[in-house]
């Protein structure tokens, strides 16, 4: 969040967004984010009196040291910069449903004022430009894309929301008054990128752009762009693609060349010969999905896997709670299929945080992330969850990245994260770098917790069996669900 702030504070001439949700009260650096040199800037606090918020949304902790997302745009809109943004706002009829809640819906009716208000200011404010787009292929799929681009250089790209509940510190404390109310620990994964695919964000914007005003795919389908790279040829040891599901190009086999999503996704599976690393909010909902895995596993007598997902995931496509209890089932019997083909080299964990004082409270941590390490050679990050929604219906964006240096930095960084007490602490007597090794630490340490629970101490960590029940472990806290069936009535 600090880095994106930083790079959009500097913004010369254009800033596109797409965001599935979007807050304009979001604040981007709190506390003691001492990493930002912008801390200290002359930015206003409010303006016309817009950042004002309503009695019955107050934020925990007062103290953020720079100016709401709504303020900085309104002021590089006044210092020339064009300023477009497109948010996925779902119909009427979807946010009141039953299990709205459930799925992050209802806590979005809080932020349609406040987004109701920045595209009202979009009309009388000069070189700022709002489509909010309710428009998706089916009943529970939506424009799910996370992405900016700043001056046609730099694009971010992931699974973070500019929504309330999503601003965390890798430590993902217990409680940290800096959160947003009602938040819980969050953990999720973005990426920052140059170079010549960032004109591919570009123009899967302006075509999102186009279409939102005209829906009509085949006016999108001509956008033509400009290269924002004179060299367009990669000279580095690192290749980045941009990779997209849309439904309405997917339908007229446009986007089925292999920048699509899935083809990546499958044809990582079809690569792998000796580690997957996983981290995602609906792992394997996906039935295709996970038939390809369980076939390479058995392949690939070598390969191991490391799963990592919410204790509780709000999987999306609920219409009612019998629906929602039956999605969690479908994605907890792929994963007991994929531990039945691989043995012992598959396991599945969550992440939990534990309270500073009390040892018998803790909470998740919710993976948020869509990441995928593959061989320490192939990464995917982006928007996509691994769910049919992600992969064929709604709107996404992910970058395939192939890099075996940054591949397995990005792996030790996480698993140092997961692995430890302090995010960056490097007292492991585990070298990180062999998968092997830090594969059997993740078991080792999942193990270690559940004793640790049986006896009333900490934990150590962040690590759980997502399957605990199966792996003979206790609750790690009292609602804790995971791997389990849920009761449907």
């Amino acid at each position: 969040f600090t880095l994106m702030y930083e790079k959009i504070f500097k913004a010369k001439t254009s800033i596109l967004i797409a965001n599935y949700e979007l807050d304009p009260r979001l604040r981007f650096i709190r506390g003691d984010s001492q990493s930002s040199s912008f801390i200290n800037n002359n930015l206003p606090r409010s303006s016309s009196g817009f950042t004002s918020e309503p009695e019955n949304i107050k934020l925990t902790h007062q103290n953020y040291t720079a100016s709401p997302l709504q303020d900085l745009l309104f002021e590089k809109a006044k210092q020339g910069v064009e300023v477009k943004i497109i948010v996925w706002q779902p119909k009427l009829i979807i946010r009141l449903l039953p299990t709205a809640h459930k799925r992050g819906l209802s806590g979005r009716v809080g932020e349609l004022e406040p987004l109701e208000r920045l595209v009202q200011h979009s009309k009388i404010t000069k070189n700022l430009m709002v489509r909010v787009d309710n428009t998706a292929p089916t009943f529970t799929s939506g424009h799910h894309e996370k992405f900016i681009v700043i001056d046609n250089k730099i694009g971010f790209c992931g699974g973070l929301d500019l929504s309330h509940g999503k601003w965390d510190t890798n430590s993902h404390d217990f409680d940290n008054p800096l959160r947003d109310q009602n938040a819980e620990p969050w953990h999720d994964v973005h990426a920052m990128v140059e170079g010549p695919v960032v004109t591919d964000l570009i123009y899967h914007f302006m075509q999102r752009w186009t279409y939102s005003i005209t829906k009509d795919i085949d006016q999108a389908k001509r956008i033509k762009i400009e290269p924002s790279f004179e060299n367009q040829n990669s000279t580095g040891d690192t290749e980045v693609i941009a990779l997209r599901t849309w439904k309405q190009l997917n339908n007229k086999g446009d986007d089925n060349d292999g920048s699509n999503i899935l083809s990546w996704y499958a044809a990582m599976f079809r690569k792998a010969k000796y580690s997957i690393y996983i981290e995602n909010q609906f792992a394997f909902q996906s039935e295709l999905i996970t038939q390809l895995l369980v076939k390479r596993l058995q392949e690939e007598q070598n390969l191991k896997v490391i799963v990592v997902s919410p204790m509780e995931p709000n999987l999306p496509g609920f219409i009612s709670g019998f629906v929602s209890k039956e999605s969690i089932n479908h994605v907890n019997r792929n994963l007991e299929r994929l531990r039945k083909a691989g043995g012992s080299r598959v396991n599945t964990y969550c992440l939990i945080s534990q309270h500073n004082a009390a040892n018998e409270k803790r909470k998740q941590i919710y993976i948020h992330a869509k990441v995928m390490i593959v061989d320490d050679k192939w990464i995917t990050i982006g928007s996509a969850n691994m769910d049919n929604d992600g992969f064929k219906n709604s709107t996404e964006v992910d970058l395939g990245i192939t890099s075996p240096v940054l591949a397995q930095q990005l792996r030790v960084k996480l698993w140092r994260e997961h692995l430890t007490e302090e995010a960056d602490s490097s007292n492991l007597s585990v070298d990180l770098n062999s998968f092997d090794e830090g594969f059997n630490a993740w078991k080792t340490l999942a193990s270690d917790n559940g004793t640790r629970i049986l006896r009333g101490e900490r934990i150590r960590g962040q690590i759980y069996y997502y399957n605990f029940e199966e792996m003979k472990c206790p609750p790690p806290y009292a609602s804790a669900r995971g791997g389990n069936k849920f009761k449907l009535f």
